[in-house]
């Protein structure tokens, strides 16, 4: 079975929400993408590369990155502390085989 992803949206929102309490998102966009497949057969596994600006994350937010299906009803969605941020290497030249 084929499915079409789709990244959704790289967002940072607050850790916790208090209720009546406004919402702040911020949204970013990466700047670029490697293997960006929009069409995933059935059993495999695939990956993608996203590059974003350099930032951080204060402690009481956190980064989200949704990924949707599209034409149906599955979307996946994780969080990436400033803690996991601080530990990533950074990569100046990106060797692609």
């Amino acid at each position: 079975m084929i499915r079409r992803w789709g990244l959704s949206l790289l967002k940072i929102v607050d850790k916790k929400v208090a209720k009546r309490t406004a919402i702040q998102e911020q949204v970013i966009w990466p700047l670029r993408a490697h293997n960006n497949l929009t069409v995933i057969g059935g059993n495999r596994t695939e990956r993608v590369v996203f590059t974003l600006p350099k930032f951080t994350i204060p402690d009481d937010k956190m980064l989200v990155v949704e990924l949707n299906e599209q034409e149906g009803g599955r979307h996946q969605s994780f969080t990436v502390d400033n803690a996991d941020l601080v530990r990533a290497k950074v990569i100046n030249e990106l060797k692609v085989k």
